[in-house]
Formats: structure tokens, C-alpha cells, sequence
């Protein structure tokens, strides 16, 4: 039993060390994706989001509509100028001003894209710092903190069996990964397996898991984003002369919002572990299911807190663009949701009515895919037909050439008619009315044999004997 209980407490804590390794590979994706750490492209180093935005593709997107935009540009003002004249009262504007927003929008088309760049590398630079100052670990011992780690120490409040006085220490290595929490071995020297709070363990790592994924996809949407706002910026811009800057107005609150609300996601990061920790020193109750229930509330809110930072630090900057991207999210999961399913149930019906043919699709529409398939393997594809209960050899002979002729005939139609199911069960039947049959034409037949007669003694012969 102890050998037992040892190997389903290890199980356990292979899923949590294995939920927790994913996290931690998601964490990096972040930091990545939002500018933090660099990438290698053709051997220089540099942020994913300014690699894309200075590609040559890109580039010629962004030439190709800004030349499209200075036509609409020219168009925008006669028909701004054209207005003015008909105008009254306020709603007049002098030429001299439509001119004036025309030169306007021609300065902003070519200074967009130096301050997009600039801005970004600005806005990296600055959230490495206040990463780097928010992050207690990285001060202390110059390496990133593991989501693995903290949750191993979380879960371990109560199960640590090291020195006492190196406790600290301890949790600090494991959080910062110089001891590896994915070494089991080197785990139990510290923490009794057994006496781990899996609970909040395994529970809470899924739920964060969960968060996380969500934010890289957030993460990775808004790259797309950011590219598409840049390209199409020259037609925004082009519109000022018409409507005093509104569209651009508008264009410029996105793009602020998504570039900083990218950052959001990391400092509340660096906030989930600097308060993590001290809510595992804090003893809510007398009783430790109840502690530990307390304790993963914490760890859900402070993952959900991770998801929302974007729309705090988009509606610190003015801008509502990041507020419903969480809601534009999930209705692209349900939506991905109901095209995998339409495709999925599309498949069933295609494999199903190849599997079973006409036997499927009648079964089907009545029991559904369950009716189906029962019909497929239960229905008969097609009627036995019988021969002579003895046919000679000429009478098998003479026929056999149009039997075997026909053969690839009957076996479409078993196949129409059955599926491949239907099919395979005539297949062999037909080979056999090939070789045994008398009929003209081939089928799956059933030979009758005439029945073997027993002669049984009668009772004036039993009294005779």
C-alpha cells in the first residue's frame, strides 16, 4: 500500500510539475511577444513586433496605401473645398484652412511611421526597467521567477520538511530555478510529496494555465493589430481635411492602447508574484482546507487579474480599444467552437456514409450517428439469391465468364448501397457465386444443400430384432 500511495502522490505531482512547465514556457512567449526579451532574425537582435513592422513586405503594404491615401487625399479636399462653398455659417471653412489640414495630413504621412517605431522601442525599454523593478527576485538574484516554482512553494506551505532556518532560501531557489521543481528528486529532499496540497497545486496551475493561454493569444492578436492599424494609417490620416482629424483621432487611441496594453499583462505578472507569496505566510482560519481554499481564490483572482491588466492600462491611456478585446476573444473561441463542430459533424456524416453508404444515411436520419452505424453493420446489403440445390459442373461452368464479369457491377452497387461495411460483407459471397453459383449474373448467393436424410427404424423392426 505504501508503494501504491508513493506512486499515485508521484503521479500527482508529475501533472502539476508538467501544468507548471507549460506555464512557464507561455510566461517566456510573453515576454517575447511584448518586446521584453529579443529575437534572432538573420543574426541581429531585435523585438518581434518592430522585426515585423520593418519587414519588406510590410513595407511595401504601407507604400502601396499611402499612395492610394494622397489620391484620396486629393480627392478628400476638393470635396472638402466644394462643401465649404455651399456652407453657411459656422460649417464654413476658408480655403486657406482645408489647404492647410491637406499639408497636414501630408506631414503626419510621413512622420507616422518614425514615431510608431520610436514609440515602441521607447515604451520596451521602459517596461524592461520597470519590469526589472517590479520583479524582487531578478533584484535579489538576478534570475526571472518560475511559475513553477511558486506554485511548488504555495502548495508546499505545509508539507516543507528542510531546515527550518533555510526555509526562505530554499523557496527563493525553487521560485527562481536554481533548484529545478521539475526534478522529483531533488523536490523530496525539501517537501514531503505526500503531504502537498494538490488542491491548490494541480487545480489552481490549470486554472492559470487557462488565463495565460488566453493572454498569449491576446498577446499574439494584437501583433496583428498593431501590423494592420500601421498599414492602414494613411487612411485615416487622409480624411483629416474633411473631418478635422476625428478618424485619425480615433486611429491614434488604438494604437496607443495596443501598444501599451501589451505591457499590462507583464507588470501584472510581476504583481502576481510579489503578492502570491505573502498571502501564503497569512492564516485565514484555524482549519488548512480552508486556508488552502483561500489561497487558490487568490490564485485564480490574481491569473484573471493577469487577462484584464490590458484594459486597465488601455483606459489609463484614454483609450477603450483593449476593453473589449477579452469579449472579442471569446467570441472567436465559440465561434472556432461551432466551425469545429459544423466541420467535425460534417466529417461523422462523410466517413459515416462512406463506412455504411445508403444502410447510414437511412439509419441516420432516425437514430442519429448511433442509428447509423447500427445499421450499417446490421442491415443486409442485399438479398441472397438462390441457386439449384445441386448444380452440375456444366451448370456452374457455363455461366462462370458473365458472373465473374459482372462481379465489379454488384460490388459498386455493395458499396453504394453498404459503404466499405456493406461491401466487405459481400465480397467473399460474391467470389463464392463466382466459383459455386449457377446464376447468370453475380450475387452475393447462399448455396442450398440438399438436406442429408437419416432413415430411422421403425418399431416393427426394433420388436422383430
Amino acid at each position: 500500500m505504501d508503494w501504491l500511495t508513493n506512486w499515485i502522490f508521484d503521479l500527482l505531482y508529475g501533472i502539476q510539475k508538467s501544468i507548471c512547465y507549460i506555464i512557464d514556457f507561455i510566461k517566456d512567449i510573453f515576454y517575447t511577444l511584448a518586446g521584453i526579451e529579443t529575437v534572432n532574425v538573420d543574426g541581429n537582435e531585435t523585438d518581434l513586433l518592430s522585426n515585423f513592422l520593418l519587414s519588406d513586405t510590410v513595407k511595401k503594404s504601407f507604400l502601396i496605401v499611402m499612395l492610394v491615401a494622397v489620391a484620396l487625399l486629393v480627392v478628400f479636399v476638393i470635396v472638402a473645398i466644394i462643401r465649404s462653398e455651399y456652407a453657411n455659417g459656422e460649417n464654413k471653412k476658408s480655403k486657406t484652412l482645408i489647404l492647410g489640414k491637406s499639408l497636414q495630413s501630408f506631414i503626419i504621412f510621413l512622420i507616422v511611421p518614425f514615431v510608431l517605431l520610436a514609440g515602441i522601442t521607447l515604451s520596451n525599454t521602459i517596461v524592461k526597467s520597470v519590469n526589472t523593478a517590479m520583479n524582487p527576485y531578478v533584484m535579489e538574484t538576478g534570475q526571472d521567477a518560475t511559475i513553477g516554482g511558486q506554485i511548488l512553494v504555495t502548495s508546499g506551505y505545509y508539507a516543507y520538511i528542510g531546515d527550518p532556518d533555510e526555509r526562505e532560501e530554499i523557496e527563493i531557489k525553487f521560485i527562481t530555478g536554481e533548484l529545478d521543481y521539475n526534478d522529483k528528486d531533488v523536490v523530496s529532499q525539501y517537501y514531503k510529496i505526500r503531504d502537498l496540497d494538490f488542491f491548490v497545486g494541480i487545480i489552481g496551475s490549470l486554472v492559470i494555465l487557462i488565463m495565460f493561454v488566453m493572454s498569449a493569444i491576446s498577446f499574439i492578436q494584437r501583433i496583428f493589430d498593431i501590423i494592420l492599424l500601421y498599414i492602414v494609417s494613411p487612411i485615416s490620416v487622409s480624411t483629416i481635411p474633411t473631418d478635422d482629424g476625428q478618424r485619425f483621432k480615433q486611429w491614434k487611441e488604438m494604437m496607443i492602447g495596443k501598444v501599451l496594453g501589451a505591457y499590462g499583462i507583464i507588470l501584472s505578472m510581476n504583481l502576481f508574484f510579489i503578492i502570491i507569496p505573502q498571502v501564503q505566510q497569512i492564516t485565514f482560519f484555524g482549519n488548512a482546507f480552508k486556508n488552502g481554499i483561500v489561497h487558490i481564490l487568490f490564485l485564480i483572482g490574481g491569473a484573471f487579474a493577469v487577462t484584464k491588466a490590458n484594459i486597465v492600462i488601455a483606459n489609463l491611456t484614454g483609450s477603450h480599444a483593449g476593453g473589449s478585446e477579452t469579449r472579442e476573444l471569446i467570441a472567436n473561441m465559440r465561434t472556432g467552437k461551432n466551425i469545429t463542430r459544423a466541420v467535425g459533424t460534417t466529417a461523422l456524416a462523410v466517413g459515416g456514409a462512406v463506412l455504411g453508404g445508403k444502410a447510414y444515411m437511412d439509419g441516420n436520419k432516425s437514430g442519429g450517428f448511433t442509428g447509423g452505424m447500427k445499421s450499417t453493420f446490421t442491415s443486409p446489403t442485399s438479398k441472397s439469391v438462390a441457386g439449384l440445390e445441386n448444380p452440375t459442373k456444366a451448370q456452374r461452368w457455363a455461366k462462370m465468364p458473365m458472373r465473374l464479369a459482372t462481379m465489379p457491377v454488384g460490388v459498386m452497387k455493395d458499396l453504394a448501397k453498404g459503404g466499405i461495411v456493406g461491401m466487405g460483407k459481400n465480397f467473399v459471397p460474391r467470389m463464392n457465386n463466382v466459383i459455386k453459383g449457377d446464376t447468370l449474373f453475380n450475387h452475393a448467393q447462399a448455396i442450398k444443400r440438399k438436406p442429408k436424410i437419416t432413415e430411422v427404424p421403425s418399431a416393427n423392426n426394433t420388436e422383430e430384432r
